[in-house]
């Protein structure tokens, strides 16, 4: 028996995966690119990774058949805000329909209890703040879409079939070695600290006053745990946020720890058209903390601190 792990040879997964193996828990991690070897050979004898496509229904069917019919499903796969935008018809493929090929597979193997990263991207633009899990969900782009979508096909699954179906609406990931090979407009929140850490100059490709909701990624995979793992979640789906990084106070407090460090502006419209929708945005995270008793832990200092030590090792 082992917890299925679906994306976890990207960012957010690793780490998991990584957490998981430290509390001993079994793992069957899968994505469709290998992360490193140096990552598969950490893994050895704690973890096994197997490649392959979401889209691939009877692959997922006999993975999930594989790992048995107990350990919850994590589903982290799935392409990000630029990427969906770039490829519309890709991000249904794999976004939705990987997610309906694992809630299929999770039902013919004991309805394992699945737990979907979704993202904050689902809400509508102009609400009024903060931002609850009650708003109204209306995407205005192609990754928030195909997130509300497996959310509601999830929930269709706990209605229909009784599925334990739970998924986390997350802030921006940021944290410390964080690529996004598919697009993510978000990286500047992970830069701003990592790039003074490595000595090297960073064009910020928003503007100073950019305000941005994130969660870090030792908050989100401890929201993760928290949520495959309590005996009960019964409003199904939860806000997950650190807070809101402002660049300007950010850099700010990446120069009192290193005051060498060289930051320029250089905002990019492509990344702005997407930041200046959050500005306003306070994200309401009660729901978590009343339900799974999660609180997040890393303000922005933290993040910093954390993201120069972890890039310094």
């Amino acid at each position: 028996m082992a917890v299925f792990i679906t994306g976890a040879g990207g960012f957010l997964g690793q780490s998991l995966v990584n957490t998981l193996i430290a509390q001993g828990k079994k793992v069957l991690a899968f994505d469709y690119s290998s992360p490193a070897q140096e990552v598969i050979d950490g893994w050895k004898g704690k973890a096994e990774f197997r490649q392959g496509d979401i889209r691939d229904r009877a692959a997922i069917a006999g993975l999930v058949a594989e790992s048995g019919s107990t350990d919850p499903i994590v589903h982290l796969a799935g392409i990000l805000t630029a990427g969906c935008d770039r490829d519309p018809q890709a991000a249904v493929a794999v976004n939705w329909g990987g997610t309906f090929n694992l809630l299929e597979a999770a039902l013919a193997n004991g309805k394992r209890r699945v737990v979907l990263a979704s993202t904050i991207g689902v809400y509508g633009r102009g609400l009024p703040q903060p931002i609850t899990e009650d708003m109204a969900t209306e995407p205005d782009g192609w990754y928030g879409v195909t997130k509300l979508m497996a959310e509601q096909t999830g929930l269709l699954y706990h209605r229909r079939h009784g599925l334990d179906f739970r998924a986390v609406r997350f802030a921006a990931v940021t944290g410390s070695g964080r690529k996004a090979a598919t697009g993510s407009a978000s990286l500047f929140t992970s830069y701003i600290p990592e790039k003074a850490a490595l000595g090297e100059p960073y064009a910020i490709e928003v503007t100073p006053d950019t305000s941005y909701p994130v969660v870090y990624i030792k908050d989100a995979v401890d929201s993760l745990v928290k949520l495959m793992t309590a005996p009960r979640a019964e409003r199904r789906i939860y806000n997950i946020s650190s807070g809101n990084v402002v660049v300007e106070k950010m850099v700010a407090e990446v120069k009192k720890r290193i005051p060498t460090a060289q930051f320029s502006y250089k905002p990019d419209p492509t990344i702005m058209a997407v930041v200046e929708g959050y500005k306003t945005w306070t994200i309401d995270c009660r729901r978590a903390k009343e339900d799974l008793g999660w609180v997040p832990t890393y303000s922005v200092d933290r993040m910093v601190e954390d993201i120069i030590a972890s890039t310094k090792k």
